[in-house]
């Protein structure tokens, strides 16, 4: 009975154990939680600036590689125009690309994130239609430095491409321009 007491008190006054895997879980958890409501919230003003159309997106995503790197080159703004006459038609007026620059409020992040919600929304033809326009606009200028190329993989990975599949498809399209299949 003695031996009892001793050993009930002896639990009682022993703090509990937590080796922190709750803590821990739940802490990644929020994180995670916190991580798809900031990318919710990105993608949601992005659906407001483009109103669900493809070529209002691509266009916007467009002027915003063209001034990823500090500099827009006024090659970048042909590339924009040539790849924009493909995506939204011949009409596609160039004044377009200069009110796009104007009114360019969105960022990188907003635009990959909207891309990542929206993407089974989206064509295949318009996935790769977008990821070549892209690679056009980033190399337009003759440089393609570690920022543009680390944005391209962000977006052909929200696109949905894996990323394992991701450098293969880029190469392809690296591989069309070289052969001129693809043009400035």
């Amino acid at each position: 009975m003695l031996s009892t007491a001793v050993e009930s008190s002896a639990h009682a006054t022993t703090p509990p154990t937590d080796s922190g895997d709750g803590t821990l879980a739940a802490t990644a958890l929020a994180w995670i939680g916190l991580r798809a409501l900031v990318r919710r919230l990105r993608a949601a003003r992005t659906e407001r600036a483009v109103h669900g159309a493809f070529a209002e997106y691509a266009l916007a995503a467009l002027v915003n590689a063209a001034k990823l790197d500090g500099r827009v080159a006024e090659a970048e703004r042909a590339g924009i125009l040539a790849q924009m006459r493909e995506i939204a038609g011949a009409g596609f007026e160039a004044a377009a690309i200069d009110a796009g620059f104007a009114g360019a409020a969105l960022s990188k992040e907003e635009l990959v994130a909207y891309l990542g919600v929206r993407a089974d929304k989206f064509t295949h033809a318009q996935k790769t239609a977008l990821l070549k326009a892209l690679l056009v606009v980033f190399v337009a200028d003759g440089r393609f430095d570690e920022t543009e190329h680390h944005a391209l993989v962000e977006y052909t990975a929200a696109i949905g491409f894996d990323r394992k599949s991701a450098p293969e498809r880029l190469r392809g399209l690296v591989g069309d321009m070289v052969k001129e299949r693809i043009t400035l």
